[in-house]
């Protein structure tokens, strides 16, 4: 679940990934690869932006235009960035997955694959993966599915105050066109029928209709001699609107006053007899019949601008670092942290130097960074406890000076300095 149908349908299905058919994962290296990107105290690794970018090989494999390989794994990164940080603030507020909802997704994903008990299991074996990591994988998307309709349902009040002003502003898209319930008696002959059986069709059809002049029932008739799968009906075929029927059909239909009955109106199907039952005037829906199909439509609007007003804020207030491109502008236009753009009344020859700074200190954080991913798996092991309040303290240094270049109380200089001492002391 428009942006809306890719990211909200039906309670934000678009952004549940559970499509709930078999694709490759995210797998979680087991052994170092080179780090793509690191968000708060996570690491994302090259190697699961390129299983993601897989994906989108998948998705755009039909595609006119071809996905530049640079604008693929940045829309791979971008879609890994923005799901941990999801999944971070779920885990934050509290948020659990119960091993119930695993079970019926996975038994959901088996069934619409058509898999016996046990053969997903050894698919993921085939593969290289294990039913655990799978599940584990099941846990984050439910996960994400979870705190993203907590978090836009809470951003999303539609007061009757904006449906009346929607309503009263967009009345024209609440007008309905006039309906026409109508029968017919269809006598079959086809354009590209033998002269001989559209003639007798046409002297049969003749034969009907000087019955019905006669005050035969019409609803008799029809059932005795349309070739219409409505003849079990008397020959009712609903109400008819303009745009739905063959041009000739609605001609006569909307032609006639309730009662009447056409002359023999003739189509590419052949010959029809028309009796009009009932027309219902074209109007405009008043605000009350209006009322829900508005709050719908302002509802999708609000859930666009919510996710969107989110997600900044979460980048926001993110520590979030690029390093899948060696060029800094470039990690600069991946990832857009801030809403606001910072002042900068550096000098040009100023922005040079820093920007070659920056650019050797990138280097450098790359080896941070691996040694960090080092440090963490190793305290993974070591101790849980240890590893929560070392990280979550580094966690809130880095913000705090992040808050302070972006308020320009420090420069950019600064900033790398300061990010790279903290680093250093891991």
């Amino acid at each position: 679940m428009s942006f809306l149908k890719k990211l909200i349908k039906a309670d934000l299905v678009l952004l549940l990934m559970l499509s709930l058919a078999l694709f490759p994962l995210m797998a979680h290296a087991k052994v170092f690869d080179k780090v793509a990107a690191k968000i708060n105290t996570e690491i994302v690794t090259l190697s699961s932006v390129e299983e993601r970018a897989n994906l989108l090989r998948q998705k755009y494999a039909k595609s006119p235009v071809g996905i530049p390989e640079k604008e693929l794994l940045k829309e791979a990164l971008n879609m890994i960035i923005d799901e941990r940080l999801q999944l971070q603030e779920g885990k934050k507020l509290g948020f659990i997955v119960d091993e119930d909802s695993i079970d019926a997704a996975m038994k959901d994903i088996a069934q619409k694959n058509g898999l016996q008990e046990g053969q997903l299991e050894q698919m993921l074996e085939r593969e290289g993966r294990s039913l655990i990591s799978y599940r584990n994988h099941i846990r984050d998307q439910i996960m994400v599915s979870k705190i993203t309709r907590f978090e836009i349902s809470n951003r999303v009040k539609v007061s009757d105050k904006e449906i009346h002003k929607y309503y009263k502003a967009h009345q024209k898209e609440f007008w309905e066109d006039g309906q026409v319930r109508a029968r017919h008696i269809l006598f079959i002959a086809e354009r590209s029928s033998s002269e001989t059986n559209r003639q007798a069709k046409l002297e049969l059809a003749k034969i009907v209709l000087n019955e019905i002049h006669k005050g035969k029932d019409f609803a008799e008739l029809a059932m005795e001699y349309s070739e219409d799968v409505s003849a079990s009906d008397g020959g009712d075929v609903g109400f008819v609107v303009r745009g739905k029927m063959v041009r000739e059909f609605e001609d006569a239909v909307f032609n006639l006053k309730p009662g009447q009955i056409s002359d023999i109106v003739e189509t590419e199907y052949g010959y029809h007899i028309i009796k009009v039952e009932e027309v219902v005037s074209g109007k405009t829906l008043t605000l009350k019949d209006a009322k829900e199909r508005v709050s719908r439509i302002l509802a999708m609007e609000k859930q666009k601008q919510g996710y969107e007003d989110w997600m900044g804020e979460l980048k926001k207030a993110a520590f979030i670092e690029v390093s899948l491109f060696a060029d800094p502008e470039r990690n600069k236009s991946l990832v857009s942290r801030d809403t606001g753009k910072r002042k900068n009344n550096n000098s040009l020859k100023t922005k040079k130097k820093l920007s070659s700074e920056v650019d050797s200190r990138q280097q450098n954080l790359q080896k941070k960074w691996e040694e960090m991913y080092k440090s963490v798996e190793k305290s993974k092991v070591k101790s849980g406890k240890k590893e929560g309040s070392e990280l979550e303290s580094l966690e809130e240094k880095l913000k705090h000076i992040k808050k302070l270049r972006d308020q320009d109380r420090i420069s950019e200089q600064e900033y790398q300095e300061r990010k790279e001492k903290l680093l250093n002391s891991l």
